[in-house]
């Protein structure tokens, strides 16, 4: 643990896999039983990935199994924009190849990691909004409705609020915030926000962590990032999430790098590019996100990584309150983070 953030770091046996479901501060709107359900979760989602197959895969079972989950801010989970509408973003990236490839603010799109997959051997391998829905028709992907009846709900009381930005927006989404914006613009409350009044330590089941990531590395020394996101949550329609971007999502051949937290000071600080910087100059990978983080802390930024080398080493560090990992490794060893286990 350093001064402001948390640090976590081990040996795996490869092929190995990390991921992560998003920071955030909720420690004390879920109860421990929920947080460790999450937890449970996520091992799964290791697990699933690992058995998947090479890195490549690895990581994309395990993106495409979050963006599944309304859990979580991606795919079907994610957050709306200002307008109303869903607009999902994901990054894939090649560590051997150095290789990315993303999409950006795409509708309608239930796997937008699959997308990215997609764009690997192009080369245009960056789309827009209006590429990614022409590549989703291209591939023949139906459209899909994103939107849940909670976010939705969400989504009017802070219109109503005449709130320009969402407060709960890269560090977790409470619920109780949502409670007393919906009151104060006197909407009708919904029945799992009454919900959570009535309860000392709220438990909502459909809450929302943040972005999702994984990183992997298989036994060919192959090594590759994933990174899905669904958004920061009422923002203005085309603002550009930190996923799809080097600093969000980074591979090369020596290590790989997925952020969640605020997209803008991932972006501003280039978080991931810095961590790979550091290891490719001969840091361990404890060193280097170490170092990361003083520097995150000292500009106040509200963020987490996930991150593994070609040789196994291991790691997550995290400013906000907590961020949701697990990993799995060929040996059987896993890991799940403190707060979900």
């Amino acid at each position: 643990m350093g001064a402001g953030f948390e640090l976590v770091t081990a040996q795996v046996t490869v092929p190995a896999i990390i991921v992560h479901g998003g920071a955030g501060a909720y420690l004390k709107t879920t109860t421990l039983e929920r947080r460790q359900a999450r937890g449970r979760t996520l091992a799964s989602v290791a697990a699933q990935g690992l058995a998947a197959g090479e890195a490549q895969e690895a990581v994309l079972a395990a993106v495409c199994a979050m963006e599944l989950d309304p859990g979580f801010n991606a795919g079907r989970g994610s957050k709306l924009q200002r307008d109303g509408q869903v607009r999902v973003s994901a990054a894939l990236m090649d560590g051997r190849r150095t290789r990315m490839s993303s999409v950006f603010n795409v509708r309608g799109c239930l796997h937008p990691s699959r997308l990215a997959q997609a764009l690997q051997e192009r080369g245009d391998r960056n789309l827009d909004g209006t590429g990614g829905e022409l590549l989703m028709k291209e591939l023949g992907v139906a459209p899909q409705e994103l939107r849940t009846e909670r976010t939705r709900a969400r989504w009017r009381s802070l219109v109503s609020a005449g709130d320009t930005a969402d407060p709960e927006a890269a560090i977790g989404d409470t619920g109780r915030e949502e409670l007393d914006v919906a009151r104060q613009a006197d909407l009708p409350v919904p029945e799992d926000l009454e919900q959570l009044r009535q309860s000392a330590l709220p438990e909502d089941p459909n809450n929302r962590y943040g972005t999702v990531g994984a990183v992997a590395v298989d036994a060919n020394g192959e090594i590759w990032a994933c990174t899905s996101t669904g958004g920061r949550g009422h923002e203005t329609p085309g603002r550009v999430s930190d996923s799809g971007m080097p600093a969000g999502n980074y591979a090369c051949p020596r290590v790989a790098i997925s952020a969640t937290g605020f997209g803008e000071q991932i972006i501003d600080l280039n978080v991931c590019g810095r961590i790979a910087t550091r290891v490719l100059d001969g840091a361990s990978l404890e060193r280097a996100l170490a170092r990361t983080f003083e520097e995150v802390v000292a500009m106040g930024g509200l963020m987490g990584v996930i991150a593994m080398t070609d040789d196994g080493q291991v790691g997550y560090a995290y400013s906000t309150e907590a961020c949701g990992v697990a990993w799995l490794d060929a040996s059987g060893q896993s890991h799940i983070d403190k707060h979900g286990r």
